[in-house]
């Protein structure tokens, strides 16, 4: 059956196909993965406000860019403990705080809620163009999850 084409190299064509497939999956799954800064930019938390977030120093921080709803407590820090902080306005103001980019997801930081003034452990996980922001006090396990969705820069 070979016979029928003298001189064909097969095992060279059999070498090509494994290295264009080889190359191909290797393209894919490093496409595929998600570097420190993927997180940089707008998002909307779908419950009334757009968050801006930023690398400092290789750290992640977020901030209330704008709110589309109604914001906290008239968009004031009413609630802050510190009290010299309880008249700023939360447009501006951190309260996503010193994320660390390991293992491709942003992990050790605190999440601050203005409505009641504290802030809770966090985790940040990048599935696509969602973000799923994690906190929890104490465990964990005892924990809630919330989806922000990127937005598009063109809107910007």
């Amino acid at each position: 059956m070979y016979s029928a084409i003298q001189g064909f190299d097969y095992r060279a064509l059999v070498s090509s196909a494994v290295l264009v497939v080889t190359g191909t999956l290797f393209v894919v799954g490093v496409s595929g993965q998600v570097t420190a800064d993927d997180i940089v930019g707008l998002w909307d938390t779908n419950d009334g406000a757009e968050v801006e977030i930023y690398e400092r120093d290789g750290i992640y921080y977020g901030r209330f860019a704008r709110f589309y709803d109604d914001p906290p407590a008239g968009g004031i820090d009413s609630h802050n403990p510190d009290l010299s902080l309880r008249t700023r306005s939360l447009v501006g103001a951190d309260f996503i705080l010193k994320f660390e980019f390991l293992d491709g997801k942003w992990r050790n930081g605190r999440i601050y809620n203005p409505e009641n003034g504290k802030d809770y452990e966090a985790d940040l996980e990048l599935d696509g163009e969602v973000l799923k922001v994690r906190g929890w006090l104490w465990f964990r396990l005892l924990g809630r999850t919330v989806r922000w969705t990127r937005i598009a820069k063109e809107i910007l």
